[in-house]
């Protein structure tokens, strides 16, 4: 549009965001949803851009019916509370338009035909579901840490706490009496592991900062995680690492020796170590050194505003995820993100000659995909604001190792749904089921899309090339995108699993076979690693792995814990077993370590379960092998507030000497 009138006829503006059709034909796409042409056509309109160009290019008739929407949610709702005096428990009049209207942000994920059930006549229509994933949350004192930590619905903890809860429904007090001090967020930390905030960053010079090791510990991450995040620049890394070492540069900038001293930190961890020592240390002696030096310089900027602070925090964050504590992961990102946020590096501001805006890109964005994939592991919100605050440039989908971050822009999206509307809406199981399946249905369409170079191995997305002569970045994507699909899968459905063990072999058709498909991808997780570990020595380093195979093996035992042993559990068997073997390949890692224990005695009693049907002819139990049985003490007792985990010494201290490798609790040392 001009201001004045001119006599020369006004071009049609070109569309901001062409449907794929449109754009492969050369069309002139009007932007609706479907477009004029794919109307015509009776074909699929399908717009491949970012989450947010989709977003921004939403046709006025759209947007107008949703403001319509907001308003008579808005009015029925202050209508509800008028009546009642209080904030009630919303009706299903006032959770329709929520469940049909606000939750679709995407035109790739608008409802289609058919990605419902029909008959939903055997779901109980007003059971309200947002109680139970509040029951499964865990906030409890944290003996080594002194400090209280809360652990959503989504976390590894809350699931061993609800699977235990399954077992002893008992509430918390009188399980766990007041004279053992139970903590479960205690058991499972890692003591191992305790950053010092003190020091002093003098030590590093006369190191000449790690010359002789340096080489080692970089190409440990370069060639190894770097490829699911990529947003280091090797070459400028590179560069800047010999002038440390050569001394060209006088005063070494603060901000790049902790950037570089993470680094090391984090190659060290993750590397395959086939040497026992390097310099007299071994892999958590070096990494916890490395960590430790690179912290004293974080302190000493004093919260710096710079690129090279902001991926220093990212490398203490994956450091922590990788030593298993989720807490101070989840603390370390949240400093990067606000880092992020205060240097503005979330909006795209106009300077064409700043040569790193592209690396500032590629950091702001993969540090938003991983904030929200943490968050969401550890059952907390995550602190990124509403997305229209983000106008930072999103790297290309392009042919380059590095296209991996939009496609996880969009994956964490999906990943915020499952988090905000299965875990944590307030609508009926009805409601819910037709959201999962929704969700599903974008997860697959994501799937889809993916590169062919990158695409995961799933269902009929079987590699048709060969794939020997990908690049190495290729091959670690493609490997990691698979499992993340498989566990992002069970976690979606794994909150039905509870009507599951409720209500047995009663459970309603639908129900039935979404608790199938959490419990087939939970088996198709652990599959997956293990097949992983057999071939790639590399893979049993990224420590991380314990938790998609905690996640797996926990959604497991629930089932298998209530129907005992029988012919149903038996393939599920054979998959915790191949977990616990996953976890015996990783016992450098203590929590792996406290993890196999865990989970052993589970089988254990599973097993003593089958064997008792046996001697009883309860049914299912002449149906097994003797063999199969196992050898579990049918008389075999623990106490009831350490029941479940399984530990020869059942008093407290036994608990904190038997997984505590460095000494004993600090309250316990008195």
């Amino acid at each position: 549009m001009v201001d004045e009138p001119t006599p020369k006829r006004a071009k049609r503006p070109r569309a901001a965001q062409a449907c794929d059709r449109c754009r492969t034909k050369k069309y002139k796409c009007d932007e609706q949803y479907p477009c004029l042409h794919c109307k015509k056509s009776q074909l699929d309109c399908v717009y491949q851009g970012t989450y947010r160009e989709r977003e921004s290019n939403r046709s006025a008739t759209y947007v107008v019916d949703l403001e319509k929407k907001v308003e008579e949610l808005a009015s029925k709702l202050r209508t509800a509370e008028a009546q009642l005096g209080r904030s009630p428990q919303p009706s299903k009049s006032i959770v329709q338009p929520i469940a049909q209207g606000a939750i679709e942000t995407t035109p790739c994920s608008l409802p289609r035909p058919g990605s419902t059930p029909q008959d939903q006549a055997k779901l109980p229509s007003d059971v309200h579901e947002e109680s139970e994933s509040a029951d499964d949350e865990i906030n409890e004192f944290n003996h080594h840490t002194n400090g209280i930590e809360f652990h959503g619905s989504t976390s590894s903890a809350a699931i061993i706490g609800h699977l235990s809860k399954t077992r002893d429904p008992k509430p918390p007090q009188e399980r766990y009496p007041p004279a053992a001090d139970f903590s479960l967020i205690s058991t499972l930390h890692n003591p191992s592991f305790s950053p010092s905030t003190t020091g002093q960053p003098t030590s590093v010079e006369s190191q000449n900062y790690y010359f002789e090791q340096a080489h080692v510990f970089m190409n440990g991450y370069f060639e190894n995680i770097h490829f699911i995040h990529p947003f280091i620049d090797k070459d400028e890394f590179l560069l800047r690492a010999h002038n440390l070492w050569f001394n060209r540069a006088h005063s070494p900038d603060p901000s790049f020796v902790a950037l570089y001293l993470s680094v090391l930190s984090f190659g060290s961890l993750v590397r395959v170590w086939d040497e026992d020592k390097i310099a007299g240390m071994g892999r958590f002696e070096w990494s916890r050194k490395l960590f430790s030096e690179a912290q004293a310089y974080l302190n000493y900027l004093r919260f710096s505003n710079d690129l090279e602070t902001v991926q220093c925090l990212y490398f203490m964050a994956k450091i922590c995820q990788n030593e298993l504590n989720p807490n101070l992961a989840y603390m370390y990102l949240g400093l990067a993100v606000r880092t992020c946020l205060s240097a503005g590096f979330n909006r795209e501001v106009p300077s064409p000659k700043d040569q790193r805006s592209s690396w500032i890109s590629k950091t702001w964005w993969g540090i938003f995909s991983l904030e929200i994939e943490m968050s969401f592991s550890t059952g907390r919100p995550d602190t990124l604001g509403m997305d229209e605050y983000h106008n930072r440039a999103i790297p290309d989908r392009d042919d380059s190792e590095y296209a991996i971050i939009p496609w996880m822009i969009d994956f964490a999206q999906i990943i915020r749904r499952v988090s905000v509307q299965i875990y944590h809406s307030r609508i009926t199981l009805q409601e819910k089921l037709q959201l999962a399946l929704q969700i599903e249905m974008e997860i697959d369409r994501w799937l889809a899309r993916l590169p062919e170079k990158i695409k995961p191995d799933i269902g009929a997305y079987r590699q048709s090339r060969s794939a020997l002569r990908d690049p190495k970045w290729a091959r670690r994507q493609r490997l990691v995108l698979g499992i993340r699909y498989y566990n992002v899968k069970m976690l979606l459905f794994r909150p039905f699993l509870s009507h599951f063990t409720r209500k047995l072999r009663h459970t309603p058709t639908e129900l039935e076979e979404t608790i199938n498909k959490c419990l087939e991808a939970a088996m198709k997780t652990i599959e997956v690693i293990h097949d992983i570990y057999r071939v790639h020595t590399f893979f049993r380093c990224w420590w991380y792995n314990t938790t998609y195979v905690m996640f797996a093996t926990s959604t497991l035992l629930l089932p298998m814990s209530k129907l005992g042993m029988c012919a149903e559990t038996m393939p599920l068997l054979r998959s915790v077993e191949m977990g616990v073997e996953i976890l015996e390949a990783m016992d450098e890692s203590v929590v792996a370590r406290k993890s196999v224990e865990i989970v052993r005695q589970y089988l254990r009693d599973f097993r003593a379960s089958g064997a008792q049907q046996s001697a009883t002819g309860v049914e299912g139990g002449d149906d097994i092998a003797a063999s199969e049985v196992g050898a579990g003490p049918p008389g075999f007792e623990i106490p009831e507030w350490a029941y479940g985990f399984g530990f020869p010494d059942y008093s407290f201290d036994g608990i904190a000497r038997l997984f505590d490798d460095i000494g004993g609790l600090p309250m316990l040392d008195g």
